[in-house]
């Protein structure tokens, strides 16, 4: 079974289309992981899809909301009992000097709500193995780092603008459509089809400064959903973290940054290629 891991993102999105449109080998089924709190752009183009599904024989979307990460990090931070809800957010020593708490989200609220759909599929039980499959990723050439290795032995990654399989021990060449994130961007204005935006949860870390100037000025109800967060984590010390901790690489909170609009992209930093795509 081939199974497409749908971020909404420019790549996955274009790789859902090309493969619903017979350029591309076509899947069986496409996933999308809904963390509780995609940006409203994301989720407004995730319904376009599914009308574009509707009436033009695409690849069926199975949306998967079991887990919701915003609620995990408004009401089990300081609960006593639950596992912590892990995002790279940002802390500084009492030297001031600044890191990135472990990142456990993408695995939790995006991998494994893939990984569900494809048992959910299978009818598997309790302890049934899962059958060999394919999980498609719309990562390109210029991402190149981004492509990994699964942990399980029954998956096999497809990276198709790559041209790799990538199994657990092994990678093989695969041909197909090797292209850059530009040369898809071509792809999509040449077939007149809307580019979505990089998709991502409303308080991702990762986002740069001209995200969040855009999210705080044209979209205030994901800008205040990302405030809510980034006070639930300030104090993280039941579960292990010493000093405060923030959204913003400034560790400051974000109702008091001015954000710099011309500041380096930080997507990439996003590297098991779960995220962003």
């Amino acid at each position: 079974m081939k199974v497409l891991s749908l971020g909404m993102g420019v790549q996955s999105t274009a790789l859902y289309y090309m493969s619903s449109m017979g350029e591309l080998e076509r899947c069986d089924y496409a996933v999308f992981a809904d963390t509780g709190k995609e940006k409203t752009a994301t989720l407004k183009y995730m319904h376009e899809l599914l009308k574009w599904q509707k009436n033009n024989n695409g690849i069926e979307i199975i949306v998967m909301r079991e887990r919701n990460l915003y609620k995990d990090l408004l009401t089990t931070v300081n609960t006593k009992g639950k596992q912590f809800a892990s995002i790279p957010a940002y802390t500084s020593d009492k030297n001031g000097n600044k890191g990135m708490i472990k990142r456990q989200c993408t695995f939790d609220y995006k991998i494994w709500q893939v990984d569900k759909a494809i048992r959910d599929i299978y009818g598997l039980k309790f302890k049934q193995k899962t059958p060999e499959t394919e999980v498609w990723k719309g990562i390109t050439l210029d991402e190149i780092e981004r492509m990994a290795h699964p942990f399980q032995s029954w998956k096999i990654h497809v990276y198709p603008f790559i041209g790799f399989k990538v199994r657990k021990k092994d990678v093989e060449k695969y041909d197909t459509k090797r292209m850059r994130r530009s040369d898809v961007m071509e792809w999509f204005n040449r077939n007149n089809l809307s580019i979505p935006e990089k998709s991502s949860c409303v308080f991702c870390p990762y986002q740069s400064d001209a995200s969040w100037a855009r999210l705080k000025n044209y979209f205030p109800k994901d800008f205040k959903a990302a405030i809510q967060v980034d006070k639930a984590i300030r104090n993280s010390t039941k579960k292990g973290i010493n000093n405060q901790v923030f959204l913003h690489r400034s560790c400051k909170p974000l109702t008091q940054i001015h954000f710099a609009k011309d500041a380096p992209d930080l997507w990439n930093g996003e590297c098991s290629g779960g995220c962003h795509t």
